[in-house]
């Protein structure tokens, strides 16, 4: 407070003429308990008399001088002080109020307040510097601010010790220190078990400057009017920079367990490590546990945000919450082990911009109201770019793991790692264990999607799952990851989808049912996969890539090799390279040693049920089939090719039929120049077999060299059939 008193007692008054009789310059006071006046201090003649006084009657007459000085005033403590005398008055009585330019090198010791008011108030224009005092029992009336210390001018905390102070009028911020406008730089220090009944457990800053270096925030917490900022709240358009310091085990009620930065405000956070913090607001706007940012500029710079929690209800981003179209910028930081029980247990941004460079987000983790975006996860308008960074071991229990982009998101992933994340939810479009796309629009490019996990009941996209939105890989791996239901490596479920000059190997689409190791397409999507490797998947039906009913897919320059559909319980299950109950073009490509391994597994290479595949100068070659179709199987449908090249394909004994080309039903295929060639079967039609409802005509195609007990180049049952102009009979 800084009321000044009416009128002074003249004991007083003769002190503080000595005191101002000083020589000018830097002044310096001992104050210890019981202290005489040093020789460099002592008064004219008249008045040499030696006081004895108590030590916080020494302190305040040395504020009140320093206020009188002009001067900086340096003030020695040799001895711990409590203050005694509450109320208002100046430096009288209450809180030490501070309007010159004062500085107070503690030596270690105690100015306690003893809960009767705030230590230090700072004018407009003064100055405080505290230099390794401790400052405990600090308690602000009413619905003041400023637990310990409130400065509207210049406040600089050095080597020093805030604890146990604490603002409890409504509204009242900063337990520690109110920055009401002023520069306060806090160094070297500690700020520990403060609290506020509304912001700012342990600072509160009005516009201004606010600088927190090398210095230790902790177990400082806030109430619940609305209770943000655990150890640090921005209100205005401020500045603040918390650089090399230690934001510890702080606790707000609503948002922001450890730092809270304004609409307005602008807030720089580096080589800092913010761990353990908590926000326990239950809306899904609230949380925050390391840092919320409402709508201001809010960067992160090489620090640590490690074990936070969002704890309440619908609580969102346990490590960082960027809300009200913030900025949140992070750059070469680390996020791990936060947890949120909704969304973004590493980061959740409501709107605004989110990119994240040359960082960590690691073993962070949401939980089931939904449980999305185990490292990060958006709601609403928000343009997130992810740069060079790992995105490693996280779980959501929904959809996720890695990154869950919105409807209304734009998300983009550069030259980045998302690998050992895990998605749990149970619904057949759910799941995405690295990355999950709700109708946004997504784009990968340069990025490992490696090793994640889609492992609900029916788990899809076990990399990559976009519901409905727009997804563009380029450039990028996706591999080792697995699904319950389909798409091992990514699924589409409607939407468009693009994958070009990538690869998508070694992925696994589970059992239930198990389609689409490499990709799949759920519904009347686009997939267009061009200058991409499908290398090594693992499916039920179509090991590599499967296309629905009502879906359009185009594969374009592509390699389909070594992939394998294990599904063999009906004559319809298959597909080792390609699976396609849709309308599938193919073109320009190679799909070679792929197999359909289960019983009556079916179309080695590509199998087409009830579907229409368009094919044109691709080479299919030494695909394997257990039933028919070592290179292709129509199961109804219709191929039309043109300029395909068949060669060393098998089928198996089961029955074994068609080692080039197997028609099923009333399958419809027209053949126009090419070769089958060296294609073998263990039972009828080495090369081509047709059914006895189905058709074939083939034009400017060779046929020979095909081995077969029964047909070794083709085989008709009894369905129209041409061959290069020429009727094939019934066999």
């Amino acid at each position: 407070m800084t009321t000044p008193p009416t009128t002074a007692r003249p004991a007083r008054a003769g002190r503080r003429g000595r005191l101002l009789g000083l020589a000018a310059g830097s002044l310096t006071l001992a104050v210890t308990g019981l202290l005489p006046l040093a020789p460099a201090q002592a008064a004219p003649a008249e008045t040499s008399e030696r006081v004895r006084v108590d030590a916080e009657t020494d302190l305040r007459k040395a504020v009140r001088a320093a206020n009188l000085a002009g001067e900086r005033t340096v003030v020695r403590l040799t001895e711990d002080i409590v203050l005694t005398r509450d109320g208002a008055g100046g430096a009288f009585r209450g809180d030490l109020d501070v309007t010159g330019h004062l500085v107070v090198r503690g030596g270690g010791h105690t100015i306690d307040a003893d809960g009767l008011d705030r230590v230090f108030d700072v004018a407009p224009e003064a100055t405080l510097v505290l230099d390794d005092v401790r400052l405990v029992g600090g308690a602000a009336t009413e619905t003041e601010s400023g637990g310990a210390l409130r400065s509207a001018g210049t406040l600089v905390v050095r080597r020093s010790v805030i604890a146990d102070s604490s603002v409890s009028g409504a509204g009242a911020s900063g337990g520690a220190i109110m920055n009401d406008g002023g520069s306060l730089a806090v160094v070297g220090s500690r700020l520990v078990r403060n609290t506020a009944v509304r912001a700012g457990g342990a600072i509160e800053a009005l516009e201004g400057s606010t600088v927190v270096r090398g210095s230790v925030l902790r177990a400082n917490s806030t109430g619940s009017e609305p209770g943000n900022g655990g150890a640090l709240h921005l209100t205005g358009g401020g500045s603040v920079e918390v650089v090399g310091s230690r934001v510890l085990r702080n606790t707000a009620t609503a948002e922001g367990g450890g730092l809270w930065n304004s609409s307005t405000g602008t807030m720089l956070v580096r080589r800092t490590v913010l761990r353990g913090n908590t926000a326990a607001g239950d809306d899904a706007t609230q949380g925050g546990g390391g840092l919320f940012n409402d709508g201001g500029d809010l960067t992160v710079q090489r620090s640590l945000v490690l074990g936070n929690d969002a704890t309440g209800a619908a609580g969102s981003g346990g490590g960082v919450l960027n809300d009200n179209g913030g900025d949140l910028v992070v750059v070469g930081s680390t996020l791990r082990g936060n947890t949120a029980p909704r969304a973004g247990g590493g980061i959740e941004g409501t709107a605004g911009t989110i990119t994240v460079t040359d960082s960590q987000l690691t073993d962070n983790s949401t939980g089931a109201v939904p449980g999305n975006g185990g490292a990060l996860h958006v709601t609403g308008a928000t343009t997130t770019i992810i740069s060079t960074t790992q995105v490693l071991d996280n779980t959501a229990a929904l959809e996720g793991g890695g990154l869950w982009n919105s409807a209304t998101g734009t998300m983009e992933v550069w030259g980045s790692t998302v690998s050992g994340n895990t998605a749990s939810g149970a619904a057949s479009d759910e799941g995405g264990g690295g990355l999950f796309n709700q109708a946004g629009s997504l784009l990968v490019v340069g990025t490992l999607v490696d090793g994640n996990t889609a492992d609900g009941t029916l788990g899809s996209g076990g990399g990559v799952l976009n519901n409905g939105g727009t997804l563009e890989i380029d450039r990028s791996v996706v591999s080792g990851n697995t699904a319950q239901r389909a798409g091992g490596g990514v699924e589409a479920n409607v939407g468009t989808t693009l994958v070009r000059r990538s690869e998508l190997s070694g992925n696994d689409a589970g059992t239930g049912p198990g389609n689409g190791g490499g990709l799949h397409l759920t519904g009347a999507g686009t997939v267009t996969v061009r200058t991409t490797d499908v290398l090594g998947n693992t499916a039920v039906e179509g090991g590599g890539l499967w296309n629905s009913a009502t879906g359009t897919m185009t594969v374009a320059a592509s390699t389909l090799t070594g992939n394998t559909a294990t599904g063999g319980a009906e004559p319809t299950q298959g597909g080792g390279g390609l699976y396609n109950d849709g309308t599938l073009t193919v073109r320009d490509s190679v799909v070679s040693d792929n197999d359909a391994t289960g019983a009556l597994g079916s179309g080695g290479g590509l199998l087409n049920v009830l579907g229409t595949v368009t094919m044109s100068d691709t080479v299919l070659d030494d695909n394997t089939a257990v039933r028919a179709g070592g290179a292709l199987e129509t199961n109804g449908g219709v191929l039309d090719l043109t300029a395909v090249d068949t060669a060393g394909n098998v089928t198996g004994a089961n029955p074994g039929n068609g080692g080039g080309l197997h028609v099923t039903a009333d399958g419809v295929v027209t053949w126009a120049g090419g070769t089958v060639t060296g294609n073998s079967a263990a039972n009828e039609g080495g090369g081509l077999w047709n059914s006895g409802t189905g058709s074939i005509t083939a034009t400017d195609l060779v046929v020979n060299g095909n081995t077969a007990p029964t047909g070794p180049d083709v085989f008709n049952v009894g369905g129209p059939f041409s061959l290069n102009g020429a009727n094939v009979p019934a066999s």
